[in-house]
């Protein structure tokens, strides 16, 4: 990668890392505090990911001034760049990658926890692998394939949490 480029690469990672870490921040905000079991407050279970998140904002605000002072942002502000940018497939990519993420969360919490699991990881296998401009035919394998490994896949994660971990599971 030239030096152009990793500015570039730089400034948008960064904002993509900063959105995350304070999302994570205010997300282990909300989670609940050990206070009500008379228990220490260090004890809660948002502490680490709050740390994480904390840490992964700094660094990645860090990260966006560097960008900033060695131009990156008008290297990706250009109408070329915006255009080259979103024809590229790894941004499909994230944004399918993106899409499927918000629409499992959203379901979370709504329906019994095995379904919406169960699908996101179908989906995901789906949309990676299969090759939707070729005959369904000789692609079965991969969805045969999807669907085994998104039902076992749910079924461990389901036990684990549910039996060792000992969390309720929405």
């Amino acid at each position: 990668m030239t030096e152009k480029s990793m500015t570039k690469a730089d400034f948008v990672t960064s904002i993509v890392l900063l959105a995350f870490g304070i999302t994570v921040v205010f997300m282990s905000v909300q989670m609940p505090t050990m206070a009500d079991a008379n228990q220490s407050k260090f004890s809660a279970p948002g502490i680490v990911p709050g740390f994480i998140g904390v840490m992964l904002s700094l660094l990645s605000l860090t990260m966006l001034i560097r960008s900033i002072k060695r131009k990156g942002m008008q290297e990706i502000i250009t109408k070329s760049a915006t255009k080259d940018l979103l024809a590229q497939e790894t941004t499909s990519r994230i944004l399918k990658t993106l899409i499927i993420c918000v629409v499992y969360v959203l379901l979370l919490g709504k329906i019994w926890f095995p379904l919406p699991t169960a699908l996101f990881i179908f989906a995901f296998i789906i949309m990676f692998e299969y090759d939707f401009k070729s005959a369904f035919k000789p692609q079965i394998k991969t969805v045969i394939v999807a669907f085994i490994i998104a039902v076992v896949a749910t079924a461990l994660i389901t036990f684990v949490f549910q039996s060792l971990f000992l969390v309720n599971l929405p």
